[in-house]
């Protein structure tokens, strides 16, 4: 079979080869594929800086809530502290403080009839006292500690009677549950005086406390 070009190859198509289609749609195709790609990674970034920047400001908003937790309690353990140290002064003060309305309660229940009050005077003097330390038990330390008295003023105008009296008060101090078991001693004076321009005998019973040692 002849064939007869009348338009001197102008008319005649170009045969179309394989390899050249496999070419043009490699141009075509690997672009597309390649964009996919990057798309997809593109988006799976996007949602997972999303997922990350959620959970940093759940993170921000935990760290915010311990963040006013842990002042709370540093706020707490200042106040505790404080308070502390306020009780540790109020101890302190109670211990070098006496309460002496028990104690006057006591005197003037205990006075027998006979004999007549004419004095009551509290005091109370700091002393030096050696004791064992608390942090090492095998020295001393000297501190200063309260010495409390009870000056108990009385007369009587029989010297025999007022006497007898005046240990009956001695004795009834000693015996007392209120006082007893914070007497160091209880001593007497004596000596004659008068009393509305009569004679009487004076008597004056020193009642020492035992020292705090806090």
């Amino acid at each position: 079979m002849y064939t007869i070009d009348l338009l001197g190859g102008e008319g005649i198509p170009i045969r179309s080869r394989p390899g050249c289609i496999a070419f043009a749609c490699l141009l075509i195709v690997v672009p597309l594929i390649v964009a996919f790609v990057l798309v997809g990674i593109y988006l799976d970034r996007q949602v997972t800086v999303s997922i990350q920047s959620q959970q940093l400001a759940r993170l921000e908003g935990v760290l915010g809530t311990l963040s006013s937790a842990m002042e709370m309690k540093r706020s707490l353990e200042e106040q505790k502290t404080t308070a502390t140290a306020v009780l540790g002064e109020i101890k302190t003060a109670l211990k070098r403080h006496t309460q002496w309305t028990p104690a006057l309660t006591v005197v003037t229940e205990s006075l027998p009839e006979v004999l007549i009050l004419t004095k009551l005077e509290a005091r109370q003097e700091f002393m030096p006292r050696k004791v064992l330390s608390k942090t090492n038990p095998q020295t001393t330390v000297t501190i200063s500690v309260p010495v409390r008295s009870l000056g108990i003023g009385v007369c009587g105008y029989d010297g025999e009677v007022s006497y007898c009296a005046v240990r009956q008060l001695q004795e009834r101090l000693r015996s007392s549950d209120v006082l007893g078991p914070c007497l160091e001693a209880v001593t007497v004076s004596q000596e004659s005086g008068t009393l509305d321009g009569e004679n009487v005998v004076r008597y004056e019973l020193n009642c020492t406390f035992k020292p705090d040692n806090g």
